[in-house]
C-alpha cells in the first residue's frame, strides 16, 4: 500500500458527494481507502498504517479531520519518520487545506495524487501542539487555536442558522464579527469586553497577564482573502507560532477589526497595549473557560493552563 485515504462522510461537502467519490476511491485504491466510523477506529486504522509504513496518507475532510488524523499519526507513527500527508478541502471549514492542501478535491485530485504523487510540490511545516501540562489528556496536534472571546465565537458561528448561510470559506472572518457583533446587545456587552482572567508566557517572558477578550494562534501562514490578525516585523512568517491577544475593553476595536480582517496592522494598533502580536515556540496559557482546536472545542488542564509548541514536522503534498 503506497497511498492511503482516510474518508470523513460527516464532514460537510461529503455528505453532498461523498458516496459517488467513496465508490470510485475505493475502485482505486482498495483496502486504502479508510472510513473511519469512530475516533478509536481511525486510530487503529493509522496505527495500522504505521506498521504497514505507509508513507503518503490523504485527508478527504475538513480542519477538525486533519487535527484527529495529524494527531494519530504523531502517536502511532515514529518522529523522525512520519508520512507525508496530503488534504483534500472537504469540510466545514478548510484553513488547512487552503494553506497546504489540494485546491481541488474529488476522484480528480484523488488520480492526480496517485498518478504524480511523487513529484508534486511539498510545503514542510510544523502543526501547533497542544498539551495539558498533568497529562489529564494526550496531546493533540492542529493549526488554529482560540481561546476567550474566540471561543465563545465559535458557538455563534456554529448555530445552524450561520452554519447554513455563512460563507464557510471565510471562517475566521465569520467568527470574529460573530463575537464582535455581540457588543451590540447591551445584555451582552459587559461580559464579552471583560473577556477571562488569562496568562501568557512564551519562550521564558510574561507576555500577558491580566483579562483577555481575545487570543489566536496558529502554525498557518497564509488565510483567506488577504486576512491575517497577527504581525511581528523583523521575522519570517514561518518562524516559531503566530499569535494575537486582544486585552479587556480595547479601545477602537472596530477600526482594529476591520484593518486586521484586512491583513493589515497600522502603527497605533502596534502602539497600542490593546493589542499585541509576535511570534514563540513555546507558550503557557492560563485560561479557565474551554479553547477551540480547529473548530473543536477542549478544556484545559489543571490550573487552567495548557502548553502550546511547535509539533513534528509534517510534508505536506499538494497541487
Amino acid at each position: 500500500m503506497r497511498l492511503a485515504l482516510i474518508h470523513n462522510p460527516r464532514s460537510r461537502k461529503n455528505r453532498r458527494d461523498g458516496r459517488k467519490f467513496a465508490r470510485q476511491a475505493h475502485q482505486l485504491l482498495g483496502e486504502g481507502f479508510l472510513v473511519p466510523a469512530s475516533h478509536d477506529e481511525m486510530t487503529e486504522m493509522v496505527e495500522d498504517l504505521a506498521r504497514r509504513n505507509v508513507r503518503l496518507i490523504a485527508i478527504n475532510g475538513g480542519d477538525g479531520t486533519v487535527s484527529d488524523v495529524m494527531t494519530a499519526v504523531m502517536r502511532a507513527y515514529p518522529e523522525g519518520a512520519l508520512p507525508d500527508l496530503a488534504i483534500f478541502p472537504s469540510g466545514n471549514t478548510n484553513l488547512i487545506a487552503r494553506d497546504v492542501g489540494f485546491t481541488h478535491r474529488g476522484i480528480a485530485a484523488l488520480r492526480q495524487l496517485w498518478n504524480h504523487g511523487e513529484v508534486l510540490p511539498r510545503t514542510n511545516r510544523r502543526p501547533l501542539k497542544i498539551s495539558w501540562p498533568e497529562n489529564e489528556h494526550g496531546a493533540r496536534l492542529g493549526m488554529f487555536q482560540g481561546s476567550s472571546g474566540y471561543a465563545r465565537a465559535i458557538a455563534i458561528a456554529h448555530s445552524p442558522h450561520v452554519l447554513r448561510y455563512a460563507p464557510h470559506n471565510l471562517a475566521v472572518a465569520v467568527t470574529l464579527v460573530g463575537a464582535f457583533g455581540s457588543l451590540l446587545w447591551r445584555r451582552q456587552r459587559e461580559t464579552w469586553l471583560t473577556g477571562d482572567r488569562f496568562t501568557l508566557e512564551g519562550d521564558g517572558e510574561t507576555l500577558a497577564d491580566g483579562q483577555s477578550f481575545l487570543f489566536l494562534s496558529t502554525a498557518l501562514q497564509k488565510l483567506d482573502l488577504g486576512i491575517w490578525p497577527f504581525w511581528n516585523s523583523g521575522k519570517a512568517r514561518s518562524e516559531g507560532l503566530h499569535y494575537l491577544h486582544v486585552a479587556d475593553h480595547p479601545r477602537r476595536l472596530l477600526q482594529a477589526t476591520w484593518s486586521l480582517l484586512r491583513g493589515r496592522a497600522p502603527s497605533w494598533l502596534r502602539q497600542s497595549g490593546d493589542y499585541m502580536s509576535g511570534r514563540a515556540s513555546r507558550m503557557v496559557l492560563t485560561c479557565a473557560g474551554d479553547f477551540v482546536l480547529d473548530g473543536e472545542r477542549f478544556a484545559p488542564g489543571a490550573g487552567h493552563r495548557i502548553l502550546l509548541s511547535e509539533g513534528p514536522q509534517f510534508g505536506f503534498v499538494h497541487d
